[in-house]
């Protein structure tokens, strides 16, 4: 059973609302999605959106669209947890929808299409990159954006436009990522035209030459300007951000060579499945499918051989493995598989409700509601078992994976808010000291969502090494302490401020003139204090400990 167009849409507004309603329980991941939150939040404050910023220090590692796009919810919505990943949600729709519509020309059938999409929306990697600030979200919708016009060059109609939007969609992932889109795109593409006669001659050579230049006037600019105003950039885009990641363990990524195809494995589950038993019978496949397969296993190929390794690399080409996984769904017969599926559904019943026992800082309130919140999903999986003969089994899994899924993440939510996250630390602070009178000291540690929910920066002492190399003047040293002699010096100048680090970090830290510190909060892994020249601070007037607030 398939969808109207019209219904299709109901049916991806309601999974957009149901990935958006929990994103504001969950305080930003450090240091991945506070980063992005950070450095758009402070291209937000500065009205600088051409040179990303990280604490005040230029921060080039990506281009500027993943950051512009999490400035632009935070814009709409305020600088909070939901602004940051409002549009990345609003990009798995896109991305959602557009594979369907891939699916439909490649696949040439609209229940199958309708299945690959279900696949692709509750595949478990996909759906943790849903709702997470930072780039690859925004990779994965502009990957299947331009897989899209590619294929409709391919098997529909052809146009100048699909030439155009290719160029487009490419300088969009460009802005992005990187020419990491290019192992998506472009490698595949042209490795198929080595074997697939319809690969072949797919653009004209004027169309090639609007794409190419639609290309280059959108992805272009943007390092024309930074490497203009930057030297050395052009050599740190090069070297250290595109063939250092490949070839080097520069950034202390390595995995050993079968880590992307354990995720995969984990991560496409329990389509997997289907997708390989899609292989095993792979001759009585489509051929246009059998070609699709290079877009999947010429990434994950050149993934394997990089030194960096990130699970979410492979994250784009789960649309083509979804078409694969529907076809061969629709196709073949697989009583067993199907059983094994329905194993794995019950297991999703109880993994909430034991997750809910097991990890520590979950309430017991919580642990009531998983329980409860079990007992739906209980009935969803009772639904697969009754079909498991039919192919509505298909959408009931797709379900059940979804309404586990968003389960999993307010617990996640809930663990990292008691564990991880950093919002009710500088929420005390901010409560300590509403009007940010008082600088944060972060000690041996960077912590850029104390910066974020602070909402002025604050200062990283004796922690990570930062680029500074790009850096025209010293003022960025206001929040960047990187020697001993420096630190003396900041307190010397700030005799009371907030201090954030590890308990033992503090006994051993030189505070120099400031010799009083109280606890005012504490983590699971570091303490903030406040600290102030003189006596114990259970000394203090009464108007001094009316001020702490307590």
């Amino acid at each position: 059973m398939k969808p109207s167009n019209r219904q299709l849409l109901v049916l991806l507004a309601l999974y957009g609302a149901l990935l958006l309603l929990p994103v504001g329980l969950t305080p930003l991941i450090e240091t991945t999605e506070a980063r992005y939150g950070e450095i758009a939040r402070e291209m937000l404050v500065s009205g600088n959106w051409l040179e990303p910023q990280l604490n005040g220090i230029k921060h080039f590692h990506k281009p500027p669209l993943a950051y512009w796009l999490v400035a632009t919810g935070m814009k709409l919505f305020g600088q909070n947890d939901f602004g940051a990943r409002f549009c990345g949600v609003l990009a798995s729709v896109v991305a959602v929808f557009f594979l369907y519509r891939m699916a439909r020309l490649v696949l040439q059938d609209e229940r199958k299409a309708f299945y690959a999409a279900l696949i692709f929306a509750t595949s478990w990697l996909f759906l943790a990159v849903t709702r997470l600030a930072s780039t690859e979200i925004y990779l994965v919708c502009f990957t299947v954006l331009a897989q899209y016009v590619l294929f409709r060059q391919l098997y529909a109609q052809r146009s100048w436009q699909n030439a155009l939007l290719y160029g487009l969609f490419l300088g969009l992932g460009f802005l992005t990522k990187g020419p990491i889109i290019i192992l998506f795109t472009l490698l595949p593409y042209l490795i198929a035209k080595l074997v697939d006669r319809e690969h072949r001659q797919v653009f004209t050579r004027a169309e090639i030459q609007l794409g190419t230049i639609a290309f280059a006037l959108l992805a272009l600019p943007w390092y024309l300007i930074v490497i203009s105003k930057n030297p050395g950039l052009l050599n740190y885009f090069l070297k250290v951000q595109t063939v250092d990641r490949v070839v080097t363990d520069r950034f202390h990524r390595y995995e050993p060579p079968w880590y992307f195809f354990v995720v995969f494995a984990g991560t496409f589950l329990p389509y997997l499945l289907f997708f390989l038993k899609g292989l095993r019978y792979h001759q009585i496949m489509p051929r246009r499918l059998k070609i699709l397969l290079i877009y999947v296993a010429a990434p994950l190929l050149v993934f394997t051989l990089a030194k960096g390794k990130h699970a979410s690399y492979i994250v784009p080409f789960y649309g083509v493995a979804s078409l694969w996984a529907a076809e061969a769904y629709a196709r073949l017969a697989m009583p067993w598989l199907r059983r094994a599926v329905l194993g794995m559904l019950s297991l999703l019943v109880l993994a909430p409700v034991v997750a809910a026992f097991i990890v520590h800082p979950l309430a017991s309130g919580w642990q009531v509601c998983s329980v409860v919140a079990a007992l739906p999903l209980a009935w969803v999986v009772w639904q697969a078992f009754r079909e498991r003969h039919t192919q509505r089994l298909l959408i009931w899994t797709a379900t059940s994976l979804l309404m586990a899924g968003c389960m999993g993440y307010v617990l996640f939510g809930q663990a990292t808010h008691n564990r991880r996250g950093y919002e009710q630390l500088t929420s005390r602070l901010n409560a300590l000291d509403p009007d940010r009178q008082l600088p944060v000291l972060v000690y041996r540690k960077s912590l850029p969502s104390i910066s974020f929910y602070r909402g002025t920066l604050a200062v990283m002492a004796l922690g990570k090494e930062r680029e500074v190399q790009f850096e025209q003047n010293d003022e960025y040293r206001a929040a960047y302490v990187a020697s001993h002699e420096e630190l003396q010096d900041f307190l010397a100048r700030n005799t009371r401020l907030f201090v954030v680090a590890e308990p033992e970090e503090m006994v051993g830290m030189d505070v120099g003139p400031v010799s009083a510190c109280e606890e005012v909060f504490t983590h699971r892994k570091v303490t903030a204090f406040l600290c102030r020249q003189g006596p114990s601070l259970s000394a203090l007037s009464e108007s001094n400990a009316q001020w702490l607030g307590e």
